[in-house]
């Protein structure tokens, strides 16, 4: 099954991973605020009000 391997396959493997890694760390970056809400009041805090911000932003322009 892997008899022959050429350097593109090499090259797409470490493209593939290097691309989930970015993935992964923009998924982080993303969440951050609710993973670090559990562990700290101020970081509670802070994700509560992004997310009442963006419960409330997308009303108000329906609205309007």
């Amino acid at each position: 099954m892997f008899a022959y391997l050429d350097a593109q396959t090499g090259s797409m493997i470490a493209a593939a991973l290097a691309g989930g890694a970015a993935g992964i760390g923009v998924l982080l970056r993303m969440y951050s605020n609710r993973f670090l809400g559990i562990f700290s009041k101020k970081h509670r805090e802070r994700a509560a009000a992004d997310a009442a911000s963006l419960m409330d932003s997308p009303s108000e322009s329906i609205n309007s």
